[in-house]
């Protein structure tokens, strides 16, 4: 048998309706029919042919555009889409830790993808009071911020503290039993949500700042700091994720430059800390992923069992 994959971080409903994919097509078919210059990655079918089990799906706004009620009522949008996708028996939502294993029973017979939501900043909520509705349609998941800073933290390309705001917010994400993703927030922003947090912590798609320094990424310090809280990274096949070097239009990198980031990786979280987080469907497409990565199947040569999803499923299980 197969291991199971888990991919931590899709922007499935983004690209749905920002980019206007039909994520129900077949990936070849989507490929011939897509406009955009970056060639599509995945579709629920390509995940299904690879056997991906679960997914962490995102609901994401872009926060350098509308403002507070064009960002919530696309939020709401992209849950009613992905509840549309369960409707139609295309994606199972996993808003319980039940329904994760009943999920995880079902699977090898249905390959049907399970999908956790985590909503990518928190610039769409008012207040913290604004989780409760979220959560109550199966939201698990929260990231302070996307690039940006924003009420609640600073982020990687506006680099800012946690505000009491983003304290009362973790306070409220511990009472509906949510986790933390630690991915997009500033240094100082994460140390000190990591202080004020007691829930389970994670990062779904960031790489090793000492091989690629950006703030985008985690520091030694920061990845040591998430292997002590019991939390797991997702790696990001990406090539400007894997070599600062690297700029769209230059070849494909060869899979070394992704085993070098694992390897940095573990040495620190060790081999159950680290994972996938592809980040697939955000902003690049298979010109910008390593060779030999051409749809999600192909991730199966990037590492065992516990690296493609039995790290994410045990991280998962205690807490769900």
């Amino acid at each position: 048998m197969e291991p199971v994959m888990v991919d931590a971080h899709l922007d499935l409903a983004y690209g749905a309706r920002a980019l206007g994919r039909d994520l129900t097509l077949p990936l070849d078919r989507l490929r011939e029919v897509d406009p955009h210059p970056d060639t599509p990655l995945v579709t629920l079918e390509s995940l299904k042919e690879a056997g991906v089990a679960v997914a962490f799906a995102t609901l994401f706004v872009d926060p350098r555009e509308g403002g507070l009620e064009a960002w919530q009522e696309e939020v709401r949008a992209q849950l009613h889409l992905y509840e549309d996708w369960e409707a139609r028996g295309l994606v199972r939502l996993l808003r319980e830790a039940r329904e994760l294993e009943a999920h995880l029973r079902r699977f090898p017979q249905d390959r049907v993808p399970g999908l956790v939501l985590l909503l990518e900043g928190a610039h769409a909520l008012a207040s913290p009071e604004d989780l409760l509705p979220l959560r109550e349609r199966g939201l698990r998941l929260l990231s302070l911020t996307w690039a940006t800073g924003n009420a609640y933290a600073g982020g990687n390309a506006e680099e800012g503290p946690l505000t009491e705001a983003g304290k009362g917010l973790l306070r409220e994400m511990e009472g509906l039993g949510m986790a933390l993703d630690l991915s997009h927030l500033a240094e100082e922003a994460a140390f000190q949500a990591l202080e004020a947090f007691s829930g389970p912590v994670c990062a779904t798609h960031a790489n090793a700042r000492a091989l690629v320094p950006s703030p985008r990424h985690l520091s030694d310090r920061l990845l040591e700091a998430l292997g002590e809280r019991g939390g797991v990274l997702g790696l990001v096949p990406f090539n400007a994720f894997l070599d600062p070097g690297w700029r769209r239009g230059d070849p494909r990198l060869p899979l070394e430059a992704f085993f070098r980031h694992r390897a940095h990786a573990e040495a620190l979280l060790g081999p159950e800390g680290v994972a996938l987080g592809t980040d697939w469907d955000g902003g690049f497409g298979l010109e910008g992923v390593p060779q030999g990565l051409d749809r999600h199947r192909d991730l199966r040569a990037l590492g065992d069992a516990g690296f493609l999803g039995g790290n994410w499923l045990r991280w998962l299980r205690a807490w769900f």
